[in-house]
């Protein structure tokens, strides 16, 4: 019996990719206005720069992610004080995020449904718990989210066990009852079946048709 369903956030309940395409664009201009780049160059010192986080921190760390570290980098390669213009940069890249999801056509009634029926609703993200945090009232889901689990307090991204070990003791439920809702294979659904867990896979053509799915699921049980 379904007791909980978590959730991934990024291209799970909103387009992420297609958001970042866009705030990208948007940091692009913005940057190069700022310091005399071309498009060229910005894209080429961005891209190093978030290289070299990665590659000093490893790639499965919450950290890896953050963006405020990308920029700073960013302009410590410039010979620039990152303390006077890092925080501006990161800002325009996520405030170009933020007002730009749109929560896919499933979420909303699905969720609906879970807390009409006292199933408890949770989130399992890689990235930092700040900019989740964000993002989940930004889209106005903060009166369903119950329990929030991020690879930033986990200690390790997903598939990571730790991860989903921790979402099941957030929960207070047997694993058993849980079901994972991702867009990745491996650490979405991969992830959660090795940590005995249920998963679906979300892929962008059930976006009108997973809760349909999912309430199939629960109610066939």
């Amino acid at each position: 019996m379904i007791k909980a369903v978590a959730f991934d956030i990024d291209n799970t309940i909103y387009d992420y990719s297609g958001c970042e395409k866009t705030a990208l664009t948007e940091l692009c201009s913005f940057a190069c206005d700022k310091y005399s780049l071309s498009p060229e160059e910005f894209k080429q010192r961005f891209d190093a720069a978030r290289a070299a986080v990665k590659k000093s921190l490893g790639e499965y760390v919450a950290a890896s992610h953050n963006r405020i570290l990308y920029m700073q980098k960013f302009l410590e390669d410039m010979g620039l004080n990152p303390a006077k213009g890092a925080l501006e940069l990161y800002d325009v890249y996520w405030n170009s995020i933020l007002d730009n999801m749109e929560l896919f056509p499933y979420v909303l009634p699905l969720m609906k449904y879970l807390k009409d029926h006292d199933i408890r609703i949770g989130m399992l993200t890689d990235l930092t718990a700040h900019i989740q945090h964000r993002k989940i009232a930004r889209l106005g889901l903060e009166d369903y989210i119950e329990v929030l689990v991020t690879s930033e307090e986990a200690g390790a991204e997903k598939p990571s066990r730790s991860a989903y070990d921790l979402l099941v003791r957030k929960f207070n439920v047997d694993r058993e009852n849980i079901l994972m809702i991702g867009d990745s294979l491996k650490k979405d659904v991969e992830g959660a079946l090795n940590a005995g867990i249920r998963a679906i896979h979300y892929k962008k053509e059930y976006s009108d048709s997973m809760d349909k799915m999912v309430i199939e699921i629960i109610e066939d049980e």
